[in-house]
């Protein structure tokens, strides 16, 4: 079984495990807590140390998932082992896409949350770009809903030369970064971010005050970025890299 396949079954262990927990009797009463503030906030991390409040057969799901598949866990760039939470009600979102135009192929990952888990809407939280020029390059993405109501995401891209390493997060308060390869990038100041990697293994970078969520259909928002003359600048330099 490929290592890809293996990703997709993990995701979707952990997303069933997370909505097969109890539900809310109301959904208005889901959008009540996401009113989150430092009080609330400080109350949910009280919570998370009550032995009493903890979701235990989540617990022993994440305990039986991680040592059948802690290679695959271990091999992003933050080991995701089991711990217990309070029960919660949250459901995330991964979507890879690609943008390719003539030789130009950006690899690129959408990260969300789900209006609440009753609803097929999603809001997006980062939408993260990397310019690979190779419409097979690897791309791996894990989406973490245990640390609600933060949303957590990780992941890797590699490239020809080089590989991207990125952590994501996202607080309910609207303060949310990104860390890749060691640059930081707060979100609050746009939650697109390019990547440009180079031929002498640096990066440079874009960050853009747009989002899906903007737009009624994601093609769009795809056709925006490489019109984007910034981007449109960028894609022009010999110092990219090629495949």
């Amino acid at each position: 079984m490929t290592k890809k396949l293996l990703i997709i079954i993990i995701s979707g262990i952990l997303f069933h495990s997370c909505l097969e927990r109890k539900k809310s009797n109301s959904i208005d009463k889901i959008a009540e807590e996401r009113k989150w503030d430092i009080e609330k906030l400080n109350n949910r991390a009280v919570q998370h140390l009550d032995t009493t409040k903890w979701d235990i057969k989540l617990f022993n799901q994440d305990i039986e998932t991680y040592n059948k598949y802690s290679e695959i866990f271990q091999s992003y760039p933050l080991n995701k082992s089991p711990f217990p939470v309070a029960e919660y009600n949250y459901a995330v979102s991964s979507i890879p896409f690609s943008i390719e135009k003539d030789s130009t192929v950006f690899k690129g990952v959408r990260v969300g949350e789900y209006e609440n888990p009753e609803s097929e809407k999603i809001i997006d939280k980062l939408t993260l770009l990397i310019l690979t020029n190779n419409k097979d390059a690897e791309e791996t993405t894990l989406v973490d809903s245990r640390n609600y109501p933060y949303l957590t995401a990780q992941g890797i891209f590699k490239v020809i030369n080089n590989e991207f390493d990125w952590v994501f997060s996202a607080s309910p308060d609207g303060f949310s970064t990104l860390l890749i390869n060691m640059k930081l990038f707060d979100l609050r100041f746009g939650e697109t971010i390019i990547i440009y990697p180079q031929i002498n293994k640096s990066f440079l970078y874009e960050q853009i005050k747009d989002s899906p969520n903007n737009y009624g259909n994601f093609e769009d928002f795809k056709k925006s970025i490489i019109n984007n003359p910034k981007v449109k600048k960028q894609l022009i330099s010999e110092k990219n890299i090629k495949y």
